[in-house]
């Protein structure tokens, strides 16, 4: 069974500029973060297709990323950024209380270090980028079934 997610509007006071419809870009909304959902949303919207295919389609991006991350340590995406696998040293450090020396071993992680492009367009004083002239009838033939 498919679990269906939906978004909500929290709270009644939304900024939106009625003109374009985005939120405004302000101290309260900025803090906001999205989720898997909200994204499925923008791709469906960008792609003009169905929410479950959009879902299906990040669905399949990221574990993508996630598998080529374990098989090669490194996944650059141009004009995004890179994820890559590396492992933190060990370190020894004092119980602040106790004072007791306390090992700590290695630990590998996963690191995002996004393109000086991707950090140049999240500013908030960047101009949004120019969208993209809608797709062709042709476009519409990979996302069907």
């Amino acid at each position: 069974m498919e679990r269906m997610t939906h978004t909500t509007n929290q709270g009644t006071n939304n900024n939106t500029d009625q003109a374009s419809g985005k939120l405004a870009a302000n101290e309260e909304q900025f803090g906001r973060q999205a989720n898997k959902g909200i994204l499925a949303d923008k791709i469906a919207e960008e792609l003009n297709v169905p929410r479950r295919t959009a879902t299906r389609v990040l669905d399949a991006v990221l574990d993508s990323i996630s598998e080529l991350l374990h098989c090669r340590g490194k996944v650059a995406v141009k004009g995004f950024g890179t994820f890559e696998r590396r492992i933190r040293k060990g370190r020894a450090y004092k119980h602040p209380l106790t004072g007791e020396s306390i090992d700590v071993a290695n630990k590998e992680t996963v690191i995002f270090k996004p393109s000086d492009q991707l950090i140049a367009e999240t500013r908030s004083n960047a101009a949004p980028r120019a969208k993209k002239p809608a797709p062709t009838p042709t476009d519409d033939i990979l996302f069907k079934g």
